[in-house]
């Protein structure tokens, strides 16, 4: 959890160096790819997946350049994208305690965003 005048984007790294915590080695060498907004459109992010040996499919800002490979990757976003975007959608519409924080506590607000996950996580599976 991050103070809300603060862009996600800054703690990218972080929040994917952590994800050890939850997945084993062998799940973290299968990802191949990360797939995010416009928002995070930035060479310190791209250049910290390349290191990793992960496609960055992360569509271009509008006042950059674009070549051919950024226009394959935003066609390849445009197809996948949606997901997230679903998902964050139903978490903001179908959880009103999880479209604003009113819990003061972090853990406290954690804990209605993982129960509104698993909510609809049993909503598309039954």
């Amino acid at each position: 959890m991050s103070p809300a005048n603060q862009h996600d984007s800054t703690k990218f790294a972080d929040v994917a160096e952590s994800i050890s915590d939850y997945l084993d080695n062998e799940s973290i060498e299968k990802i191949k790819s990360v797939y995010a907004d416009k928002g995070y459109d930035s060479d310190s992010i791209r250049d910290y997946l390349r290191s990793r040996n992960i496609v960055p499919c992360i569509p271009k800002r509008n006042f950059k350049t674009i070549n051919n490979q950024i226009k394959n990757q935003n066609n390849i976003y445009n197809k996948t994208g949606f997901v997230v975007e679903r998902f964050f959608a139903w978490l903001k519409c179908g959880f009103h305690r999880t479209r604003i924080r009113y819990e003061r506590k972090s853990e406290n607000y954690l804990g209605f965003v993982y129960l509104a996950c698993i909510m609809m996580y049993w909503r598309v599976l039954g």
